[in-house]
């Protein structure tokens, strides 16, 4: 019997890699917001995330066996600027569509991140304490905390690290990276933050195997390798043959920007991948994607 799953903010940059993923068990739902998308293998419907009557009537009418619930505010600065709009989006439209979910018996992904952690003890495993120094990292470790108390049969939380890949409609570090440096255009990376980057297309799988598999609980879909942007963008300047001088180290800690960054929130991904996720290298991906 073929299992629906709903995914939430399916116009976004994770959402845009679920085209394609269509498999014989598995059939694909999607909601937007602000940008209509029209994709061949998901049925899209427009939700604002905070109508939760909208919401129930979307559930009554697809019957989902899973809810991926990815639409968020994922900017840490705006978020740090606006905190008021990040509780609205990021947690308290959450609690409202667990609690739908709830009472209908649907399984709830809830996509958080990294940044839940103060990155002073990685590599992280899902057993370890979060402790967030942003509001968006905050919010999250808040929200993953209550989803498990409210719904803990059937919530289950995927912790998602730094993302790459190559979307125009949903464009990426790694898109304004390789624009730069094929025109010869120099690039600053930091030197002293480091995360277990991912191909989001791994990600994509990763997420499909916790819905298919049912399984709840705390993962971590990490990629295998723990790398500082700087090493990363210089992998990216070897792949492009380009001079790997365009690559400019810079510290993090001399950027100012809102939202403080912690210098190394790597995961630990050995749960999940003991259950079939296998995300590839940043030098293995970055080839496939560059050289279609």
């Amino acid at each position: 019997m073929s299992k629906k799953i709903l995914i939430t903010g399916i116009s976004g940059f994770v959402g845009h890699h679920f085209v394609g993923k269509s498999q014989p068990n598995s059939t694909l739902f999607g909601t937007y917001h602000q940008h209509p998308v029209h994709f061949p293998n998901i049925t899209c419907y427009p939700l604002e995330i905070t109508d939760t009557d909208a919401f129930i009537a979307l559930l009554e009418e697809i019957k989902p066996d899973t809810v991926i619930h990815l639409a968020a505010l994922s900017n840490p600065n705006y978020c740090e600027n606006h905190p008021e709009k990040c509780q609205e989006i990021n947690s308290a439209a959450t609690f409202h569509l667990i609690t739908a979910c709830q009472e209908r018996d649907i399984h709830f992904i809830f996509a958080s991140t990294d940044l839940v952690f103060d990155g002073k003890k990685a590599p992280y495993s899902e057993k370890d304490a979060t402790n967030g120094i942003m509001t968006y990292g905050v919010d999250k470790a808040k929200t993953e905390h209550l989803a498990e108390l409210m719904y803990p049969n059937k919530v289950t939380i995927a912790r998602l690290p730094l993302q790459y890949g190559w979307c125009e409609t949903a464009p990426n570090f790694l898109t304004s990276w390789v624009k730069a440096l094929k025109s010869g255009n120099s690039i600053k990376a930091f030197t002293d933050e480091y995360r277990t980057a991912v191909w989001v297309g791994d990600v994509v799988d990763g997420l499909l195997l916790l819905a298919n598999q049912a399984a709840k609980g705390i993962w971590h879909l990490g990629g295998p390798e723990r790398q500082s942007r700087y090493d990363f963008a210089v992998e990216l300047a070897k792949i492009l043959e380009v001079d790997q001088k365009l690559v400019i180290p810079v510290l993090q800690k001399d950027i100012k920007m809102a939202a403080a960054r912690p210098a190394d929130v790597s995961l630990n991904s050995e749960k999940a991948n003991k259950i079939g996720y296998a995300p590839g290298v940043a030098a293995e991906r970055l080839r496939e994607l560059l050289n279609r």
